[in-house]
C-alpha cells in the first residue's frame, strides 16, 4: 500500500508581512488552521510541520491539529532547508518506501483544499515516478508531489537553488484542476487584506 506524507514548511519569518502571518485571522480560525485543516481533510497519511524553535505560539497552534511538529536545532535559512528537515524526519520516523510520495506546499496558502491535494494523490503512479503539480488556468500551482524515490534530489540542489529547479530537472506532469486555491499565497498586508475579503465578502480588514 502506498503511503503519502505532507511537509508544511512554516519556519519563515514573515518579513514582508511585518508580523507572524500564519497566526493572522482567517475565517473562523487562523491561516495555519485553514492550511492544516485542508491537509488533514485530504487522503494524505501524515502531515509534518517545520516550525522554528523560537516560535512557540505557532508550535502550540499547530499541535491543536493531528500533525507532527519538527523543530530544527538551527533556524532554517530558507524554505528548502525547512523541507529538508522534514524529509530527514520522515526518513528516520517512517522509513518511506520508494513507492510512497511526498507533497509540499507553502504554509501561507489558506485556500488550499483537500480535493486539490487528492487529485494529485490519485494521479501518483509508483510505476511511472514523476513530479506532479496542479495546473489552473494555464498556471502551475501547489502542492508539488514528489515520489519518495526522487525526494533525495532535494538535498542535491545547490545552495542557491530552490525546489522549483527540480521541476525542470526531473520527469514531471501537470494535473488539470479548477481549484483556484492552488495559486493563492499570502506574503504582504495588501495580499492578506485582498484575499481575506475574497474568501469572506462580509469581512472588512
Amino acid at each position: 500500500m502506498v503511503a503519502s506524507y505532507a511537509i508544511v514548511p512554516a519556519a519563515g519569518e514573515s518579513r514582508r508581512m511585518g508580523k507572524p502571518k500564519l497566526l493572522l485571522p482567517w475565517k473562523k480560525g487562523r491561516i495555519i488552521d485553514a492550511v492544516l485543516g485542508a491537509w488533514l481533510a485530504s487522503q494524505v497519511d501524515q502531515v509534518v510541520v517545520t516550525v522554528r524553535a523560537d516560535n512557540r505560539s505557532l508550535q502550540k497552534q499547530c499541535l491543536v491539529h493531528d500533525v507532527e511538529v519538527v523543530v530544527p536545532e538551527q533556524p532554517p535559512i530558507d524554505m528548502k532547508r525547512s523541507v529538508l528537515y522534514g524529509v530527514d524526519y520522515l526518513r528516520r520516523r517512517y522509513q518511506p518506501a520508494d513507492a510512497d510520495c511526498l507533497l509540499l506546499a507553502p504554509a501561507d496558502m489558506p485556500e488550499l483544499s483537500a480535493p486539490l491535494i487528492d487529485i494529485l494523490l490519485a494521479a501518483h503512479d509508483p510505476e511511472d515516478p514523476r513530479l506532479l503539480a496542479p495546473e489552473v488556468d494555464g498556471k502551475r500551482g501547489h502542492p508539488l508531489l514528489i515520489p519518495w524515490q526522487l525526494a533525495g534530489e532535494i538535498g542535491r540542489l545547490e545552495e542557491d537553488q530552490g525546489i522549483n529547479v527540480l521541476c525542470d530537472r526531473l520527469p514531471m506532469a501537470l494535473v488539470q484542476s479548477d481549484q483556484a486555491g492552488a495559486l493563492v499565497d499570502i506574503d504582504t498586508p495588501e495580499e492578506y487584506q485582498q484575499q481575506r475579503e475574497n474568501s469572506d465578502p462580509d469581512h472588512r480588514c
